[in-house]
């Protein structure tokens, strides 16, 4: 093969890897502000719940709060797949951009 149709091969991989990066981005953005809204209301779960006397009340909000951490968590391992895709894209980009430079041929 011919350097420009290997260069070609990897500008196109580029791209591609670029599109799958912006698109996980995107994703990740948008867990992570799930994320904030799962958090505040298991901050304000856990506030009612210290200022709650009445047993029956406390009981109810202990059941919300252990279905709300459960959605956390699942959320937090969401954001950790995503971050770990996002770093391997990262890497991978930064592999081909490397290769590129290295084969586009040099001016004098």
């Amino acid at each position: 093969m011919s350097q420009t149709t290997i260069l070609e091969k990897l500008m196109d991989d580029l791209r591609k890897i670029e599109n799958a990066l912006a698109q996980l981005e995107a994703e990740m953005k948008a867990i992570n502000e799930e994320y904030s809204a799962i958090l505040s209301e298991e901050n304000k779960i856990v506030e009612e719940m210290r200022r709650c006397r009445d047993q029956y009340k406390y009981t109810q909000l202990e059941m919300k709060f252990n279905v709300v951490s459960r959605r956390r968590r699942e959320v937090e391992t969401k954001k950790a797949e995503v971050e770990r895709k996002i770093r391997g894209y990262n890497e991978e980009k930064s592999r081909i951009q490397m290769r590129i430079e290295y084969l586009k041929p040099k001016s004098c």
